[in-house]
Parts: C-alpha cells; structure tokens; sequence
C-alpha cells in the first residue's frame, strides 16, 4: 500500500483540542484520521507506508520520524487513541476479570516477551476486557508525545463494532484481515459467540478455520452473512476462495453514526474500520 493524505478543506489547525485524534499502528505503517467532534465528521485521514527495515530499532526510529514530520500529529486534542495491530491479546468475561491477574490471563494462551507491556481495555458492549501487550519501547514513544493517550488492540474496535451496528437475531461473521493473521467474529442477537484470531499462509487456511468454525457453531455457509475488512480487495485470492463457499459476502462500510469527508471516497472504506472505529471505544 502507498502513502497517502486526504484532508478535508474545513480543517483548522487551530481547532485541534476540538478534535480527535485516531491512530492505527502495525508493522507496516502507521495511519491516522481526526474526528471534528462538533460536526461528528471525519476530516483527514492518513496513512504513511514504511520502508523496509532490518531490525527493530529501525522500526523505532521509522515511527519517530513519522511523528515528527507530521504536523498533524504534533498537536493537542480532546482525545487520543491508538489501536495496535498485533495477534498477541486473549478476551476475559467481565466477571471473571481481576486487574491483578493480567499477567496470568494474558500467558494462558499466549507468550510474554520481556520487553512486552501488558494493557487492558473494558469491552462496553461484550461485557468483557481486552488484555494484550504492546512492546515498552513503542507505548513510551506515543506516550512521551500524548499525555492523554489510550492504547487498543484491534480486537476492541472490531468486537464493540460488531455488537453495536449488527444487533440481529440472524448471525453474522465478521472478519478483518492482516497480512498474517485475521480476526473472526459471531455474534447472533447482539450476543458475542466467538472471537478468535487464525495464522495463515494462503486463502486454504483461512477457509479452513472459518469452514470449521461454522461446522462448531452448527451455521450454514449459504445462508450466513459474511462481511469483511482489512487489507482484502475483490481480486485478493482470499475473497475469491471464499465466494467458493460462502453465498452471502460484503466489504464493511462507513459507519451511519458518522459523516465522512469525501475525499476519502477514493480509497476502499473497509480497508480503515478499525481506525474509525476506535471512536466507539472507551
């Protein structure tokens, strides 16, 4: 994916404080968008692509840079938020939750790293926590600039979208796609039913979690509503596998709770939900 900036003519630099700032970060890149909170309107969005780099320090000194060379992302705002793109995170119940026992939940299933920094989120519409890590070296970089800043994991936006806009007494399956591993979602009257995230190597793998987790569930694949987002286009190898065995697939789209600007109707709208988003999180 390229670099790319599209600013709606009605920013004002001397509005930020008014504003929200979202921030998605992955290996990759790192994208941002502003939320002019009186309108409730989406106004910039950005995302810069990095270049390759050989060890994480070069990573480090890639974001660094980015920060530093973006005006927009050296101002105060009402609200800053980043959403780590990262397979590293586990989902407690709310009543089994006990900020204590972070470390407990977060090694039942997955490997702390020594320079990992454990965070949780409350999930409002789960009814549940998200627990996940995000390297100490990155935290220390955002939060050195934002004072105020509040760090997600991708599963928090996903899981809170899913249950606020899809509230249907049918299913629905949702997944988001990264380069190495996707998301999936099932919910069925507003109720999560499962979230699980999946390594994969080719459009096989991914049919064959998602074929075996319909067979779990008991869902018929001709008559589920499938929708996704992330970095699939119609033509990725991964839609057209799917379509093999899924009669009912869509690519999500801009939420109706907000307005967006229309430059960014020349980019896919299902490549950003998370970003966008991270407005529903608290």
């Amino acid at each position: 994916m390229q670099s790319f900036a599209y600013i709606d003519e009605t920013l004002d630099i001397n509005l930020t404080q008014s504003y929200e700032l979202s921030i998605q970060l992955s290996l990759n890149g790192l994208s941002f968008c502003l939320l002019d909170t009186v309108r409730n309107k989406f106004i910039v969005l950005k995302h810069i692509q990095f270049q390759a780099y050989s060890a994480f320090d070069d990573y480090l000194d890639i974001i660094e840079k980015a920060i530093e060379s973006n005006d927009l992302l050296n101002h105060e705002y009402r609200k800053v938020k980043l959403v780590w793109i990262s397979n590293k995170n586990t989902l407690i119940p709310s009543s089994l939750f006990n900020i204590d026992n972070l470390k407990t939940y977060f090694e039942f299933n997955q490997k702390l790293n020594d320079l990992d920094e454990i965070h949780y989120t409350e999930l409002k519409y789960a009814n549940a926590y998200s627990v996940f890590t995000i390297p100490n070296q990155i935290a220390t970089i955002f939060t050195r600039v934002y004072s105020n800043i509040i760090f997600y994991n991708q599963q928090t936006p996903e899981i809170e979208n899913a249950l606020f806009r899809y509230n249907s007494n049918e299913f629905k399956v949702l997944i988001h796609v990264e380069n190495d591993f996707f998301d999936l979602i099932i919910t069925q009257k507003g109720k999560l039913l499962l979230y699980n995230n999946f390594v994969y190597k080719n459009e096989i793998d991914m049919l064959y979690y998602i074929m075996y987790s319909f067979e779990q569930l008991k869902i018929n694949p001709e008559s589920i509503d499938l929708i996704l987002s992330g970095i699939l286009t119609k033509n990725s190898k991964e839609h057209l596998k799917l379509k093999e065995f899924i009669r009912h697939i869509r690519f999500e789209k801009h939420s109706e709770e907000n307005s967006f600007s229309y430059t960014f109707n020349k980019i896919a709208h299902h490549h950003y939900t998370n970003l966008f988003n991270l407005n529903i999180c608290e």
